[in-house]
């Protein structure tokens, strides 16, 4: 099979995984990305073993874990913020166990385990939160905000690749990524601002200056979440994050816009609703 075509193929399935989990209902939706969440700070703990350290795996994973399974039932109203504390002995327990590995670099090695903590699981357990916003005082499982940002995600992402083929000439992060550019950027800014037009008839719910606000800024956010994963690969001197997905890499290189665009897009829907 043709690059081209596994590359079809693959994020075929992975656009239909995505939607089909969000739209069969919350605990669908919550399990798939409970696990997608695990597996993308499994990668980045990989890609900083890598970079010759020892971040704390299984541990991170395990509380990854945890505070993205308390985000769900804190945003569907199971549970009250409270249950965060019971977190700490996580927290704490970083690097007390430390001590018992014998690792070099420990202070690198705890500090490497809580940000890919911050990196990851946060970015990733606020999708819970856009996943029951609150209508009229009620939270109730709604996806038009979860769907919305991913398809303005892809769309950028879309735009961006065909502007920039076509008028390219203004680079973005040479240093980082050659071959973005400004054009690039400001194409996939139009694209999603097009794609905000079509969900406003699709989600009538949401206003279409939010919308096309919330566009704006995803497209934006996410292209430095790229940026920013590009940065750390870079200094790690790898191409892909991993290959999970033939003829994409890895799951950290496809969920690198969403790091930084789901707390963004959560906290322009919070400042206009």
């Amino acid at each position: 099979m043709s690059e081209f075509r596994t590359r079809t193929v693959w994020g075929f399935l992975f656009v239909t995984a995505i939607l089909g989990a969000i739209l069969l209902g919350s605990y669908t939706f919550a399990l798939l990305f409970l696990i997608l969440s695990v597996l993308v700070l499994r990668e980045f703990y990989f890609l900083c073993r890598m970079a010759g350290f020892s971040p704390q795996i299984y541990p991170g994973l395990a509380a990854g874990a945890a505070i993205f399974s308390l985000s769900f039932f804190t945003a569907q109203h199971s549970i009250t913020f409270k249950a965060f504390n019971y977190l700490l002995p996580f927290i704490y327990a970083f690097p007390v166990y430390e001590l018992f590995r014998k690792k070099e670099n420990p202070l690198m090695n705890i500090a490497l385990t809580g940000f890919g903590i911050i990196f990851v699981t946060i970015p990733f357990s606020m999708l819970n939160f856009l996943a029951f916003p609150e209508f009229e005082g009620f939270k109730v499982y709604n996806f038009g905000l979860l769907i919305s940002l991913f398809v303005f995600v892809w769309a950028g992402d879309s735009g961006a690749y065909i502007f920039g083929v076509r008028f390219g000439r203004h680079r973005l992060f040479e240093r980082i990524s050659p071959k973005k550019s400004w054009e690039g950027l400001f194409g996939g800014v139009i694209t999603a601002i097009a794609a905000a037009w079509i969900l406003n008839f699709i989600f009538p719910q949401f206003n279409i200056v939010l919308l096309i606000v919330m566009a704006i800024v995803v497209v934006i956010s996410g292209t430095l979440g790229d940026l920013v994963e590009s940065m750390i690969k870079r200094s790690i001197g790898v191409k892909d994050s991993g290959r999970f997905m033939p003829g994409h890499g890895g799951l950290l290189d496809r969920f690198d816009s969403i790091l930084l665009a789901s707390p963004v897009i959560y906290f322009v829907f919070q400042f206009f609703r």
